[in-house]
């Protein structure tokens, strides 16, 4: 268990953001409330003394993420379309789960087909088969202004979020490289060095390039030239993105101390494993009226992961 901020608000609210990983450092999903033990002082607080609850990560921090899929090459005409979209469909299902998620097509058209939008409903299913009917509208790839594109919404969608911690991704499928040159190379440098979003790249395929992926995907690559591969490459950005966010827990209870300073031991129990983490509050001023789902807020926050 890792402490990534605390609070103590009046009435009596102790809040703590904190991180879960197994042995091997893998993310712990999935924890209740029951898993959780509670001490002040040494001594076990029991439920009916402290009421408690999990919050939502996401009043913490939000995780955007836009992923672009090149619908303008050979795998649009190949065998292999049908399971590039079902790719695309788990990584909303999974990713999606605990990010923002918005997912676009792009060809050699100036601007790129959005097929899900950020906000809207994480319908998989509706997405696969816009995927699999889309016929490109020009074969000319512009990856370039796809990219250049995908990083101006997240930069947008960032700009617009309320929340104490933001944090994006931009992940690209393409089985080729850029061939239309609306946007120069060195401009699309400048714009990935000005932006603090990860970058990740899947190209498979005979005509990829990957020294020009390379330079796109300055947060992780995934290159081969088997057109089937994708398939991996998916796998393994969706594990990494996951990883972000996976582990993270908000617990809140209500303590029934009133003033002086505490120590807080928060425990976790799960079946063949356990943690624990240790914070000072001081309850001056606290009374009854708490609710342990009362929004807390967080000063000192750690910036957002680099999962890079």
């Amino acid at each position: 268990m890792t402490k990534l901020a605390a609070s103590a608000q009046r009435p009596a609210n102790i809040a703590v953001y904190l991180s879960v990983a197994d042995k091997s450092g893998q993310p712990i999903g999935g924890l209740n409330p029951e898993n959780f033990r509670i001490f002040e002082d040494g001594k076990l607080i029991s439920e009916a003394k402290a009421k408690r609850a999990l919050l939502d990560p996401g009043i913490v921090g939000v995780h955007f993420a836009i992923l672009l899929v090149d619908l303008s090459g050979p795998i649009v005409d190949s065998e292999y379309l049908p399971d590039l979209a079902t790719s695309v469909g788990g990584f909303i299902d999974k990713v999606g789960a605990a990010q923002e998620v918005a997912v676009s097509a792009f060809d050699g058209s100036e601007e790129i087909a959005p097929f899900l939008g950020f906000g809207a409903t994480s319908d998989s299913g509706t997405v696969v088969d816009a995927i699999r009917k889309f016929r490109p509208r020009n074969r000319t790839t512009n990856l370039n202004g796809a990219v250049f594109q995908g990083l101006g919404a997240l930069k947008e969608e960032m700009d617009k979020s309320t929340a104490e911690q933001k944090k994006g991704s931009l992940v690209v499928f393409t089985d080729r490289g850029d061939l239309s040159h609306s946007v120069n190379a060195q401009v699309l440098e400048q714009a990935l060095k000005d932006s603090p979003v990860d970058v990740y790249v899947i190209g498979v395929g005979e005509k990829i390039n990957k020294t020009e992926l390379s330079a796109i995907g300055h947060s992780g690559i995934f290159i081969s030239n088997d057109p089937k591969a994708f398939k991996k490459g998916f796998e393994q950005v969706i594990t990494k993105l996951s990883s972000a966010s996976d582990g993270r827990y908000v617990f809140s209870y209500c303590s029934p101390k009133r003033k002086g300073d505490h120590e807080l031991k928060l425990e976790i129990a799960i079946p063949g494993d356990s943690g624990r983490m240790i914070h000072r509050f001081n309850a001056s001023g606290f009374k009854t009226g708490c609710s342990p789902k009362r929004k807390p807020t967080f000063s000192g926050l750690p910036p957002a992961a680099d999962d890079s």
